[in-house]
């Protein structure tokens, strides 16, 4: 897909999963995007059109905010489900909305995750802003972010997240999915996964 991309000199190149709803985006240089750069690519072409707001995942790296700072916008962190995500998309001012994994929801078409959709708006945006994805993606703020998992038996997973709360409840922190703590430039993020009897550990920081 990176080879024909830039081969026909396309303004991107897409491949779109069986049901339609994700994707993975190719930039005009033939680079195959990781869904967090997309989401991040996608986030600062949306905003500079039309600033806003934008959801993603709690997990999603602290470039977010960065971005949408810059832009006069906010981003804001919603539980890491794609359900939850929609849910959050459906608010008034809500401009993209991304599950961190290929869908993205744009709430003034329809509040679902389109591929189809997608494409079109992108085009569209670019064609507006004369922008490129290749530059956009270098504009993508440079954060350290990092993602653990490790196990956690299931009788003691609540203890854990009465633990955290007990011990940052004079610190800054985000309950949106499990416990998000600011620390320094950055922040630790604590979440429990709903199906196993494991935990999240993701830092993000400048």
């Amino acid at each position: 897909m990176g080879v024909i991309t830039s081969a026909v000199k396309a303004k991107l190149g897409v491949f779109i999963d069986s049901p339609g709803e994700r994707c993975f985006i190719v930039d005009e240089t033939g680079t195959v995007l990781s869904h967090d750069a997309a989401f991040a690519v996608l986030t600062r072409l949306a905003l500079t059109s039309k600033p806003g707001m934008v959801l993603g995942p709690a997990s999603a790296s602290l470039a977010f905010s960065m971005i949408a700072e810059q832009l006069g916008s906010r981003f804001v962190p919603t539980k890491i489900t794609p359900g939850a995500v929609l849910r959050a998309a459906q608010h008034a001012e809500t401009v993209l909305a991304s599950d961190s994994v290929g869908g993205y929801c744009w709430p003034d078409f329809a509040v679902s995750f389109d591929s189809i959709f997608t494409i079109a708006r992108v085009l569209e945006l670019l064609a507006k802003t004369g922008m490129t994805l290749g530059s956009l993606r270098s504009r993508i703020p440079e954060v350290a972010h990092r993602t653990a998992v490790e196990f956690c038996p299931w009788e003691v997973k609540g203890r854990v997240m009465r633990t955290m709360m007990e011990r940052h409840l004079k610190d800054r922190v985000d309950l949106t999915d499990g416990v998000k703590v600011f620390v320094d430039d950055g922040w630790v993020l604590v979440a429990p996964d709903a199906d196993r009897p494991e935990y999240y550990v993701i830092a993000s920081t400048t």
